[in-house]
């Protein structure tokens, strides 16, 4: 936070000519409450944007801001080509195999440079799935189901250890 009220955000858009100044857009609070808030300055500094909002003018207000997220309205999101999506579309997505098996939901989305991967949690394990098309063979957003076809490996333990037979040499 800085001293005049201007905030660190982490980038999280292929779009950063979202915080132009005068642009009117929506915070978040860790709370859940929403208010709209005029971008007064922004300034790049990737992988982050440091932004100062109308109206916050010292480091206690911009205080305030923390843990919150800045959004803007469904209606001004950018269209995306076939098959890519919104991060936030995924989020909470049912992923299920193709034989219908569900796995769990999806709990948020890393980004790792190659492909995104997909954290998956059910009741009892949790799932490192890579976004690609091997893998991913359909997202249906209106079900809010997301249907894979696992690598060899990729589901046989929780905690990352393939199960396999014990070797038969030892050293």
């Amino acid at each position: 936070m800085g001293l005049s009220g201007e905030v660190k955000c982490a980038l999280m858009t292929d779009f950063p000519e979202r915080f132009s100044p005068g642009r009117l857009v929506w915070i978040k609070t860790k709370e859940g409450d929403r208010y709209p808030r005029e971008i007064e300055t922004a300034r790049l500094s990737f992988p982050f944007v440091y932004v100062a909002f109308k109206g916050v003018a010292t480091r206690n207000e911009a205080d305030g801001l923390r843990g919150g997220a800045i959004e803007i309205p469904e209606e001004e999101r950018a269209p995306l080509p076939p098959d890519h999506y919104y991060r936030y579309e995924l989020v909470g997505m049912r992923v299920v195999l193709e034989d219908g098996t569900e796995l769990g939901a999806i709990t948020s989305v890393m980004e790792t440079g190659g492909n995104d991967v997909y954290v998956v949690k059910s009741a009892s394990r949790e799932l490192l799935i890579p976004g690609i098309k091997s893998v991913v063979q359909k997202i249906d957003l209106v079900k809010r189901e997301m249907i894979i076809r696992p690598m060899e490996g990729l589901l046989d333990s929780a905690d990352g250890r393939r199960r396999t037979e014990p070797s038969r040499w030892s050293i």
